[in-house]
């Protein structure tokens, strides 16, 4: 070997056991949130309660098909909620459901500016001429 680790960073996780957990944690619609996601080799073994051995013998190329999550931490929210916050895909490869994003609008606050008020000057009446 020459020194380079093969235990992959990314496994791929079932979480629809726990997508409404997830949901209400994270306050967002659980449409959003992918049933299969690839998902850091650490968080995975722990909320999926495997050792990171058997999840990297099937990462590598082995029998191991990911695993499926039985609970949630604060790590796997946190994940989640990055890559939902970023847009990016925290699925891999084929997804199973599709969710849809609600747009972000942004508004900008606007300034009022009273005018200044000058004091209207008197007019002088126009000369009339006398009706005959």
């Amino acid at each position: 070997m020459d020194g380079v680790s093969s235990v992959p960073s990314l496994v791929n996780v079932n979480l629809s056991n726990v997508l409404n957990d997830l949901s209400l944690d994270l306050d967002i619609d659980k449409a959003n949130i992918p049933i299969d996601a690839q998902i850091p080799i650490s968080i995975a073994a722990n909320v999926c309660g495997v050792s990171i051995n058997v999840l990297s013998i099937g990462a590598g190329g082995g029998s191991s098909d990911g695993c499926t999550a039985n609970s949630i931490s604060p790590e796997l929210k946190q994940y989640i909620q990055q890559q939902l916050a970023a847009n990016g895909s925290v699925g891999g490869g084929a997804q199973t459901t599709t969710g849809t994003t609600t747009p972000t609008t942004t508004t900008t606050p606007t300034t009022t500016t009273t005018p200044q008020t000058t004091e209207p000057q008197p007019t002088e009446p126009e000369p009339t001429t006398p009706q005959s």
